[in-house]
């Protein structure tokens, strides 16, 4: 065992008494106001879980930087597949998105001629929208 484990694990017991020991100082205080502490910020069971993950982070990136250090090729293979997956994933998303719009190019367009649609418009004489009066 290193030193520097014999202090991290010194550190951590005494992180965990100053919480349990704060927490119940709140928990005191919190009954003798009437319970209105209770429920204020997180709790010493909400802080002991975001260490845990925050060691379990910490142990990962270790492990994982020793996997990359011993095995260099491997790294790059698996970086090469991932980036080929994001590719295909791409790609399938806008295949899906061509599909979905009905934007279908196959080379065979049809031009339609403009048509003068004020020669066909329809005076209402009644209306009153548009006029000064």
């Amino acid at each position: 065992m290193s030193r520097l484990t014999v202090i991290t694990d010194r550190a951590l017991e005494r992180a965990l008494d100053l919480a349990h020991s704060a927490g119940d100082g709140i928990k005191h205080a919190g009954g003798n106001l009437g319970g209105s502490l209770r429920h204020f910020g997180p709790t010493a069971a909400d802080w002991l879980k975001t260490g845990a993950a925050l060691g379990a982070v910490k142990t990962g990136g270790r492990i994982a930087t020793k996997a990359v250090r011993r095995n260099p090729a491997v790294t790059i293979a698996a970086a090469a597949v991932g980036v080929g997956l994001l590719g295909y994933a791409l790609y399938r998303k806008q295949q899906k998105k061509k599909l979905e719009g009905g934007h279908v190019v196959n080379g065979q367009a049809k031009r339609v001629a403009a048509r003068d649609r004020r020669a066909n418009t329809v005076v209402d004489e009644h209306s009153d929208i548009g006029s000064d009066a």
